[in-house]
């Protein structure tokens, strides 16, 4: 995954794990990513949040992901303090991946959200994001 979305390359994005539904992101501060205080752009926490809600949707459909056309469809993103030094990223698909497949195959679509929590080198929670991600089959 790492490289596949050029916007996020060219933020530093890089995947460090990917499992069922499941991924971790991080993204160094770097001077062209900071504001005019200084700190992390939110649009910089925004592209790590939303790749790595990409990745975690990609690793828990992985066994179906060439047959459908995922969207993200909804995004819901909330700063909730400046971040500073290397900022890592985690998320989660929000339900059971099982009966969702179960679905995706009866039905041809499905929906779910994609949770995701960002956090500084601290370890301080400094943003969150929910991603409604559509998935219909091809």
């Amino acid at each position: 995954m790492d490289g596949k979305v050029p916007f996020a390359k060219a933020c530093g994005v890089r995947l460090s794990s990917m499992g069922d539904g499941v991924a971790r992101c991080e993204m160094a501060q770097k001077p062209e990513l900071l504001d005019d205080t200084g700190k992390l752009a939110d649009g910089a926490l925004f592209t790590l949040a939303e790749t790595c809600s990409g990745a975690a949707m990609a690793g828990g459909f992985a066994s179906v992901i060439l047959g459908v056309r995922p969207v993200a469809a909804q995004v819901e993103f909330e700063v909730l303090q400046p971040a500073l030094g290397l900022i890592n990223a985690q998320a989660k698909v929000a339900q059971a991946i099982s009966p969702l497949k179960k679905t995706l195959r009866t039905t041809g679509k499905i929906n779910f959200p994609v949770e995701v929590e960002v956090s500084d080198a601290s370890g301080h929670t400094v943003a969150r994001m929910r991603v409604t991600w559509n998935l219909k089959k091809n």
